[in-house]
């Protein structure tokens, strides 16, 4: 009776009084009930039943040992053999496979030899799930050489055999071994072998290979179909190449095959198709599945984030929330580069209280995103802060710091923080001249930006990129040195784009050098692609000399190529919410009250005396 009521019990409650009628009536049921608590997920409470039970069988030991491994104690699994030995109980060899899983998840090498030494003694060296099952513990803690010799010993080999060797081989990255083993392989290949083989060419890098081995499993002898494992390994390298073509068939091949989608899959979905450009269906996947988990979210957030759809990662991190998704450091990086893109400060410091309210740690990484936020929000006190609260830096934390400085017009400081970087032994990288050159424009330090620009290559080693030549261009050009900066650009061995022109233009129109704007002009429309930036200031600067006839010449330049300004936007942060504007824009629900305002602003403006600059502006030039 009381063994029909334990295997129907379903609650704890009730195997509480079973378990004390079972001590009243001294029956002999312990086993029965430890093998329940297991199933109810009550591990400690089996523990206790089987600390007070005198006399155990092998079964009870094994059954605890497989359920602290599977579920995530298997430093518990080894303790409990280790007391199975100190009580003289004798292992079996179901005891051996799950301690030596215990092994492999915690790395510990010197365990799993151990254990290896206690198999061989009790005599069950021979035993093929054993056997397996050291291969496998020696592939995971990265000693292939014993696994393999393991592999060579044994006289009967199955499945489980040629997959554990044939994914060691793949992990050390000896795909080609690997193939051979494969190829060799005497008995029907399964589809864990197909995939570890898949996914072998996937991390070398060989797509092609990948490929054609995927195409010659489908129609291979052996009669096997992938599965969502197979399809996360192919769709991984889509995502890794941006390769959208072989990315949508095998989207497509997913669903005309049935695959069942897990949350696995799914990610491994959202991220192809977000990595590809496919934002839409990114989308449409993630909100047509109900098995959503953390990656899934951080996936699409990313997805996001990569597109510059700002504003739509931060109202996804706001449903993520809603539901009651715990964010990671993957989710609050992310957020936290929104929010410096839209100057979303309040939400920015929401995600910073977020991080100490529950304890997360605040490394490096997360670190670098809050420097970067704060400076873009125009706190640069607060960036400062936690910059020197945080003990361990790496050279994208200075960086962050040295740029928010610069953009922030704090030159001279942005050359401290830049030497106390390189007296703390780090080298800079490309970035970090990018931040003390723009430290140096932004400041006006044209001799500090001279030496800074000739100190990339004398010092660092450092070959100048086309963003450290608009920086040093630029400078010299607002300084005045204009044909300094000129024949550095002319003088560039890496091909030129619009932007370092349009420095160069600017420069021109601040200091009237129609001369040097002429030639530039010329070379800006004889671009296939002009920028239109660059075109409406190349018009305004003959307007401003009264050279109508360049100004037609331009204007009909603009409408031969159709060039298309886009519409100015802007975002404003209130009371936690981000809001978007574009020019002329009467959308906003409150936008009477808004041009209200502005006109408002406009008479006080006008009445403290300010009076607008026209010099360059050129009226009533259609399509500009």
């Amino acid at each position: 009776m009381f063994l029909s009521l334990l295997r129907n019990a379903t609650s704890l409650t009730q195997i509480h009084q079973i378990h004390a009628q079972i001590l009243i009536h001294g029956l002999p049921l312990q086993t029965h009930l430890i093998s329940k608590l297991i199933d109810l997920h009550s591990i400690d409470y089996a523990r206790f039943v089987l600390d007070q039970t005198p006399s155990h069988v092998d079964f009870s030991w094994n059954s605890l040992i497989r359920a602290y491994t599977l579920q995530g104690s298997p430093k518990n699994s080894l303790f409990l053999y280790l007391k199975m030995l100190r009580n003289s109980e004798k292992p079996s060899n179901f005891t051996y496979p799950f301690l030596l899983k215990a092994c492999s998840t915690l790395g510990l090498v010197f365990g799993g030899e151990q254990i290896h030494t206690h198999v061989l003694r009790l005599g069950f060296g021979s035993d093929l799930f054993v056997c397996n099952s050291l291969i496998d513990m020696y592939c995971k803690c990265f000693c292939l050489e014993s696994a393999r010799n393991m592999w060579d010993d044994m006289d009967v080999r199955d499945e489980v055999s040629w997959n554990s060797i044939i994914s060691g081989h793949v992990q050390w990255g000896q795909v080609e071994k690997a193939r051979e083993l494969f190829e060799e392989m005497p008995i029907r290949r399964n589809v864990v072998c197909w995939t570890a083989m898949i996914n072998g060419y996937g991390k070398e890098g060989d797509f092609v290979e990948m490929l054609s081995l995927f195409r010659h499993m489908l129609v291979s002898a052996d009669e096997v179909k992938p599965n969502a494992a197979t399809m996360v390994c192919l769709l991984s390298a889509c995502s890794a190449l941006c390769n959208y073509e072989v990315g949508r068939f095998l989207s497509v091949f997913i669903d005309v095959n049935k695959i069942p989608l897990n949350v696995i899959l799914v990610t491994a979905l959202i991220d192809m198709y977000s990595k590809c450009g496919d934002v839409e269906n990114a989308q449409r996947i993630f909100d047509g599945v109900s098995c959503k988990n953390l990656p899934s979210w951080n996936a699409m957030i990313t997805g996001y984030m990569q597109h510059g759809l700002l504003e739509q990662a931060i109202d996804l991190y706001r449903l993520m929330k809603a539901q009651s998704v715990k964010p990671n450091e993957i989710t609050l990086v992310n957020v936290l580069s929104a929010c410096a893109g839209l100057g979303a400060l309040e939400l920015g410091r929401e995600v910073h209280l977020y991080l100490g309210r529950n304890s997360l740690e605040l490394n490096v990484i997360l670190a670098t995103a809050l420097v970067d936020m704060y400076a873009k929000c125009g706190k640069i006190n607060d960036a400062c802060l936690v910059f020197v609260k945080t003990s361990q830096k790496d050279v994208a934390l200075w960086n962050a710091m040295i740029l928010g400085l610069a953009y922030h017009g704090d030159g001279r400081d942005a050359i401290a923080v830049f030497s106390q970087m390189k007296r703390a032994g780090l080298k800079p990288n490309d970035v970090t001249f990018i931040g003390v050159l723009s430290a140096c424009n932004h400041s006006g330090l044209v001799e500090e930006g001279r030496f800074q620009f000739s100190s990339m290559g004398d010092k660092h080693g450092l070959s100048p990129k086309l963003e450290h030549y608009n920086c040093i261009v630029d400078l010299l050009g607002r300084a005045g040195h204009l044909e300094e900066a000129y024949e550095l650009v002319k003088s560039m061995v890496i091909p030129l784009d619009s932007i370092i022109w349009g420095a160069l233009l600017s420069a021109c129109r601040i200091h009237r050098n129609l001369e040097l704007a002429d030639k530039i002009g010329g070379v800006i429309t004889a671009m296939q692609d002009p920028n239109i930036g660059f075109c409406i200031l190349l018009s305004n600067i003959y307007a401003s000399a009264g050279r109508w006839k360049d100004v037609a010449r331009v204007r009909r330049l603009v409408k031969e190529q159709r060039i298309k300004k886009p519409s100015g936007c802007s975002w404003v942060e209130a009371d936690g919410v981000v809001h978007r504007f574009v020019v002329e824009d009467t959308t906003h629900l409150k936008s009477q009250e808004i041009y209200r305002t502005y006109e408002i602003l406009v008479i006080h403006l006008k009445a403290e005396g300010y009076v607008p600059n026209f010099d360059f502006m050129a009226a009533n030039i259609d399509g500009m």
